[in-house]
């Protein structure tokens, strides 16, 4: 049916202002200012930063930060879980996003669940 596929592209650039939003928020709300991530993200907009962080081996040092301050829904790998971005990640990408908040307690259906509210 036309028209009922995402706008890859514009899909892309809403992931992207919202890792923005989540930043600021993060700033404001644990004083936390990821320099080197808001620079990836700069260089290489939302999603390949995403995929960039999701092909290390172990998670980055701002995710133990985020995980330290209760702040894992403002991660990376949970914006990649957000129903309406899973067309723009792989199903590997996916699936490390959810192993790493499911290795560090954090609910992931839980969390998806709260966003289709």
């Amino acid at each position: 049916m036309a028209g009922t596929e995402p706008n890859i592209e514009e899909l892309a650039r809403e992931f992207t202002r919202d890792l923005h939003e989540s930043y600021r928020y993060l700033v404001h709300k644990i004083r936390y200012r990821a320099k080197a991530f808001i620079e990836m993200v700069a260089l290489h907009e939302g999603v390949g930063a995403a995929q960039i962080l999701l092909r290390g081996p172990h998670t980055h040092d701002g995710f133990i930060r985020l995980w330290q301050a209760g702040e894992l829904g403002h991660s990376v790998e949970a914006y990649v879980l957000r129903p309406k971005y899973a067309v723009l990640f792989s199903e590997e990408e996916l699936r490390v996003a959810r192993q790493r908040l499911e290795d560090h307690g954090f609910d992931v259906d839980k969390y998806v669940a709260s966003l289709r509210r």
